[in-house]
């Protein structure tokens, strides 16, 4: 009986004057949300959901439960409330909630409309249901969600090890740029050190820089950056080939880096033999010096040859006054020794002495007869 009299009543307020019902609504609601445009950054390490404010009121005159919906018009963002039911809300009484937009990280840049409801299912303190979208029973509050476009990408060099090359020698360093982000991307690579590289005497072959429009999950066409090593080192050089990629669409995104070693092996010829050219640039103390080491070292060869010829003679000298002393010791046995030996003795002084005489250079007259390495 009661349901029935509620009713009544409602048919009544419904047919009264529309400026009655503006002032004395018996139910209403309505739904509002602090933002309409939801941007999401869907980077790896930065994708984090996007919480918004929303308020649900009683616009009426009466108690009334209330239920909230969203709806997004795809797949590639969620919409999660805090909030679906509300129960017995007061007449012009407030109630807040959450909506909580989120997406996968890495989805590309695009855009989905999304819809949040309020729908009294009753009203009064024994409720009477509300037929859908009868009698200003529903809000509803819009808006577009958005993931938003961002930068990344990998810089790949093919072989990273060290680069060991000659005086005049090219190095190439070859590389490919991968798209990361979530867009077509314009990248470059280029030389963070080129100063540096040039003052040490290197010249760029190429240019010190490449750029690629690159799709995303995509790599860029091999790039190439040529070095040259200085014509001469006296010593050997050693520098860092700094390599830096970044994209042109978004200066603030994070750079990709790379370093490779290159060597420079010092010129060759301070070891070696030395020639025409070489002596022509020669002052006269080196070559002095080089004359001296020349003379001391044809002396040392010369004394090396006398004291060979003259072990060689003693040793022939000692094997002869052996003999002799043998043959005076059985001529002693027939009383002929003494006199013999030391007739024996006295040429073999007389021999010696006359080899070990260096101021006699006819000894050295046979120099080219008598020399032999064997000697040495």
């Amino acid at each position: 009986m009661k349901r029935v009299l509620l009713i009544s009543i409602l048919m009544l307020c419904l047919l009264v004057p529309m400026n009655a019902q503006a002032q004395f609504p018996p139910i209403g609601v309505e739904v509002e949300c602090d933002q309409s445009t939801i941007n999401i950054n869907v980077h790896p390490e930065q994708n984090e959901p996007v919480s918004v404010s929303c308020t649900v009121k009683n616009t009426g005159s009466v108690s009334q439960n209330i239920d909230i919906e969203s709806e997004l018009d795809g797949n590639d963002f969620s919409l999660v409330l805090s909030e679906d039911t509300f129960e017995q809300v007061e007449a012009g009484g407030e109630e807040p909630f959450i909506a909580t937009f989120s997406a996968s990280p890495r989805i590309e840049v695009l855009s989905e409309d999304f819809t949040i409801t309020a729908r009294i299912t009753s009203w009064g303190t024994e409720p009477i249901m509300i037929p859908w979208g009868q009698f200003n029973s529903t809000s509803e509050v819009g808006g577009t969600v958005n993931s938003l476009p961002y930068s990344r990408m990998d810089l790949e060099v093919s072989n990273p090890s060290t680069r060991n090359i000659e005086v005049s020698e090219e190095a190439t360093i070859q590389f490919t740029i991968f798209n990361d982000g979530n867009r077509i991307d314009n990248l470059e690579v280029v030389i963070v050190n080129q100063q540096e590289i040039e003052d040490a005497g290197f010249k760029f072959v190429s240019d010190p820089f490449f750029r690629a429009t690159v799709n995303p999950g995509a790599s860029s066409d091999q790039g190439n950056i040529i070095l040259e090593a200085p014509s001469d080192a006296s010593s050997e050089i050693s520098i860092q080939v700094e390599l830096l990629a970044y994209s042109k669409l978004d200066t603030n995104a994070e750079a990709s880096e790379v370093s490779i070693r290159v060597v420079v092996a010092a010129s060759s010829g301070g070891g070696g033999s030395i020639g025409l050219d070489d002596f022509e640039t020669l002052d006269g103390d080196s070559m002095a010096m080089i004359g001296m080491a020349a003379g001391g070292l044809f002396g040392v060869i010369i004394l090396l040859v006398i004291i060979s010829r003259l072990t060689k003679k003693a040793g022939k000298q000692k094997i002869a006054a052996k003999e002799a002393k043998k043959a005076a010791k059985a001529e002693r046995k027939a009383g002929r020794a003494s006199k013999k030996a030391d007739v024996a003795e006295e040429e073999f002084d007389d021999d010696f002495d006359d080899d070990l005489d260096l101021g006699d250079l006819d000894d050295l007259d046979d120099l080219d007869d008598d020399f032999d390495f064997d000697d040495l």
